[in-house]
């Protein structure tokens, strides 16, 4: 039976998170249930695409990823279920469904199709992803959930590309953890290990291996565990050292080691 993730912003003070697991219980008996977060700020598409790319290379194959940051509930928005290489993702067609690019086949979920009661216009999560989740971790096809649809029409993913300069990158800052540090959207190997990166701040964040070589204080720039550059401080916080929030933009100068 193929494992299913669940990542929402459902909080954890409330019974929707349970029942969703009851729902994937109740159809699909006996399957293995990852909770990758659900915490994601209420209808934050842009945070809930950012968390499912970092988590994604991880996931077992033929996982079912259930993406429930869903503010368009009960209007005509799709919900999408779409093949990813060798795992499925279950998201509204918001931008979430497209957060890791086109998928080799894509359809718009329909209650009829999966067989279940007519839906409620406000727990799509309960009624349409946790069922359809429940039927792919059975082995299911997705031509059997719904109508095929063009993978390249789909409401695009918010997160920016970085965006090249004579000598680096533009790097847009993607999210701040809870420990501070500063992810962005460039991969660490786009760049050379000597490079820096620079925002308002006098000084320039150099790169490092690991937190621990920064001094105290000093905002250092460093390969996060998603393999992106971001800004940290070593026992601290970057968001505060820099004043800088998800959105902003930083400029990463491309130096190999030895670079003058």
């Amino acid at each position: 039976m193929r494992p299913v993730a669940l990542l929402t912003d459902f909080g954890l003070t409330d019974h929707y998170v349970g029942v969703l697991h009851a729902v994937l219980e109740k159809h699909a008996p006996g399957v293995s249930r990852i909770d990758l977060g659900h915490l994601i700020p209420p209808g934050d598409v842009w945070e809930a695409s950012f968390q499912i790319r970092c988590a994604w290379p991880f996931l077992p194959a033929g996982c079912v990823v259930t993406a429930v940051v869903d503010p368009g509930v009960g209007t005509g928005r799709r919900v999408l279920a779409a093949a990813l290489g060798k795992r499925f993702l279950i998201a509204p067609d918001n931008g979430l469904a497209a957060c890791l690019g086109p998928g080799s086949e894509v359809v718009a979920l329909d209650w009829k199709k999966l067989g279940i009661a007519e839906p409620s216009r406000t727990f799509h999560g309960r009624d349409i992803f946790a069922p359809a989740a429940a039927r792919l971790a059975l082995g299911r096809e997705l031509r059997e959930l719904g109508e095929r649809v063009d993978p390249d029409l789909l409401v695009a993913c918010p997160l920016p590309e970085p965006e090249p300069l004579t000598s680096g990158y533009s790097a847009t800052v993607l999210s701040v953890d809870r420990f501070g540090n500063l992810p962005t959207n460039l991969p660490a190997d786009s760049v050379g290990a000597g490079s820096t990166a620079a925002w308002s701040a006098e000084t320039p964040a150099r790169r490092v291996h690991v937190y621990g070589d920064g001094d105290p204080g000093e905002v250092v720039l460093i390969e996060g565990s998603a393999g992106l550059l971001e800004l940290a401080v070593n026992g601290g916080s970057a968001a505060k050292a820099t004043g800088l929030k998800r959105g902003d933009t930083v400029r990463v100068t491309n130096l190999d080691e030895g670079d003058d």
